[in-house]
């Protein structure tokens, strides 16, 4: 389903090796705020999320964006980068870390991330709701793309 909606979207989906875990990559460029955005979207199902697994990942995948079209970022330009896992089990403190924005320290100039973990038992998106000070001109169109690949509520038969 998130490769239907991303296709729809207008991305470029392939599948790849992320972290070491088969996941769907879907890429899209968008000119949002004067600025062209590169769009990048990583899903990979896994059987547990925990707090460590969720930072390896989240960092494998914001690796991948900036590799692909982080070189020339700047004022006019930049990375957004939107890990997803989806499973069955997630522990509390993985959880946690979706509900704040997601820091990138050195590597964040014109680059934000925002994690996301489908809880496909609940059938919960978890993610940070809330408005960003830093890149605040991109909440929207961020909030945007997980209403689109990730609508709340979803069937739970087939999320990827």
């Amino acid at each position: 389903m998130v490769r239907q909606r991303m296709v729809a979207d207008g991305c470029t989906v392939s599948e790849e090796y992320v972290c070491s875990k088969a996941t769907l990559v879907g890429y899209r460029a968008q000119t949002r705020a004067l600025t062209r955005m590169y769009v990048f979207t990583v899903c990979a199902a896994v059987d547990r999320v925990e707090k460590a697994g969720l930072s390896d990942f989240v960092n494998a995948a914001v690796n991948l964006g900036l590799n692909r079209k982080g070189q020339w970022r700047g004022m006019q330009s930049g990375v957004i980068v939107l890990p997803v896992l989806v499973t069955t089990a997630i522990e509390e403190s993985a959880i946690a870390l979706t509900q704040k924005v997601h820091r990138l320290h050195s590597a964040g100039f014109a680059a934000l991330a925002q994690p996301a973990v489908v809880d496909m038992f609940t059938g919960t998106v978890w993610t940070f709701r809330g408005t960003r000070v830093w890149g605040y001109a991109h909440n929207s169109l961020i909030k945007q793309k997980f209403s689109k690949y990730l609508p709340e509520p979803f069937e739970k038969s087939c999320i990827l």
